[in-house]
């Protein structure tokens, strides 16, 4: 909702690039940035049909954009995403949504459970005292705390598979494995070029095989 005022865009569509609403699932290097400049241009010109059009699908409430005539700001450019909220708890509670589903349909739900609870404690990681599918509202620290132990216990849930569930369960773990090491990245206090790209490779991995998850 921060990006609403600031950016003067509605809650549904990206603060960064033009993706409509109904593809934001999408690759985002696909998608024009925003830019104030020309959409202050249509604005001007919103007497025309063209204009008026862009406007309306892009989703824009100009008069509420902040940024709206400042000279060198790019309004695109200011928008931060931060690992606690895009990642923990959004790409990986969603994950772990496929993940349950997943395992539930393979019967190896009890044993992931069984396993987390069974993880002795070490610094900087706390023992869960409740299975996952017990847990009501997850917080931050919670999430932090599984990420850095998924990859392991979705391979011990997974171990010893049937002749049908090699090629599903190498795919699932591809999935979670692309996933885990770019949030570890992620966190990195600097970045270099050779970083991103890891990166970029690592996001792009985890959306070319997140199709084993589909049905969930």
């Amino acid at each position: 909702m921060e990006n609403v005022a600031l950016h003067g865009i509605k809650s549904n569509v990206c603060p960064k690039c033009e993706v409509l609403p109904g593809e934001l699932v999408t690759d985002a290097n696909s998608h024009r940035s925003r830019d104030c400049a020309r959409y202050a241009r249509c604005e001007r010109e919103s007497a025309s049909d063209d204009s008026r059009t862009m406007l309306e699908t892009l989703r824009l409430d100009l008069e509420k954009n902040v940024f709206h005539g400042l000279h060198r700001v790019s309004a695109p450019g200011l928008h931060k995403p931060d690992l606690l909220h895009t990642v923990y708890l959004r790409l990986f509670k969603h994950l772990m949504d496929w993940i349950s589903g997943f395992l539930k349909k393979h019967a190896r739900l009890q044993t992931f459970d069984d396993t987390r609870k069974a993880l002795p404690p070490y610094p900087g990681f706390f023992v869960p005292k409740k299975a996952y599918r017990e847990v009501m509202q997850w917080q931050a620290k919670e999430m932090m705390n599984l990420g850095r132990c998924l990859l392991r216990l979705i391979a011990l849930a997974l171990h010893e598979p049937d002749s049908w569930q090699v090629i599903p369960f190498k795919h699932a773990l591809d999935c979670v494995r692309a996933l885990v090491d770019f949030s570890m990245m992620a966190e990195y206090r600097s970045h270099t070029p050779e970083t991103i790209a890891y990166m970029e490779e690592y996001l792009d991995r985890f959306h070319r095989m997140k199709e084993i998850f589909m049905e969930f």
